[in-house]
């Protein structure tokens, strides 16, 4: 553990994936992209020591923030108790179950600076609720943020590219250097964000389960073309070869070149 000047009192913890902002300029930045206003309902996972809770609470409407260092709390309570605004959850947000929070709300945003061990697990949660929040904003490794935006044929692209863009637009909105943190991690940051698609673009066109049993077998193993990873479903190669064609793609084509809708339209043309 290293201390820090936040809190002469508070040590980070490692196994929670602390890293503090620093930089009240970047904070501001941060309300500015996300369009933080006193109509909006704000949930924010880890609030730390508060230096963006503290910005949160007194430009939104209400805040709900997940805390799971019990050494935090009283922290967190002698700093902000007073707000009427704000809720202070203290439980691991993984195990919490959002609908006792998210129930009867629209358009709920998120904005968190998030562990980087627990990214993916974190996004995919948020999704789960996406008929209540409307855009999430977050805190994540630069190079996560590079491929949850990646377009195809870019290297970056990947089953987690999908994942998210299946049911939002993403945008990398600015880098963070990793001097802003304290502790100061390894690497650069970025601030990623992801806006639900309300019209449901995709998910209005195939079933979640059928284009991710696609997926999961065509990137399941990235050094290999398509024809040979969707054997695992059952088709021929050649079969495989010949759909790959009617899509404009060619025989050796992989997983990275696809875009959500071009592989839609390549799990049409599949099932005949």
């Amino acid at each position: 553990m290293k201390k820090i000047n936040h809190n002469k009192n508070y040590a980070t913890k490692k196994k929670y994936g602390q890293n503090f902002l620093n930089d009240s300029s970047l904070s501001d930045k941060i309300l500015d992209v996300a369009s933080i206003n006193k109509n909006v309902e704000v949930l924010e996972i880890g609030s730390g020591l508060g230096f963006l809770t503290k910005k949160l609470i007194t430009n939104s409407k209400f805040l709900t923030s997940f805390e799971i260092d019990d050494d935090l709390i009283p922290i967190l309570k002698k700093k902000f108790g007073k707000y009427e605004n704000f809720d202070l959850v203290h439980r691991d947000f993984l195990e919490v179950d959002l609908s006792e929070f998210l129930e009867n709300k629209k358009d709920v945003k998120v904005v968190a600076n998030i562990p980087y061990y627990i990214t993916s697990p974190i996004i995919n949660k948020l999704l789960e609720y996406r008929e209540n929040i409307d855009e999430i904003y977050l805190m994540v490794q630069k190079e996560v943020a590079e491929r949850i935006v990646s377009k195809p044929h870019s290297k970056n692209m990947s089953l987690l590219t999908h994942a998210v863009q299946f049911y939002a637009e993403t945008e990398y909105l600015f880098t963070v250097p990793k001097e802003k943190f304290d502790p100061v991690p390894k690497v650069d940051s970025a601030f990623l964000g992801i806006k639900i698609l309300k019209n449901k673009k995709y998910e209005s066109q195939i079933s979640e389960e059928k284009y991710f049993k696609y997926l999961r077998e065509a990137f399941s193993n990235k050094r290999k073309s398509i024809s040979n990873n969707l054997s695992n479903l059952g088709f021929s190669k050649d079969f495989v070869k010949e759909c790959l064609k009617k899509v404009g793609k060619t025989e050796l084509a992989r997983a990275e070149e696809f875009s959500v809708q071009g592989f839609i339209d390549f799990i049409r043309i599949l099932e005949g």
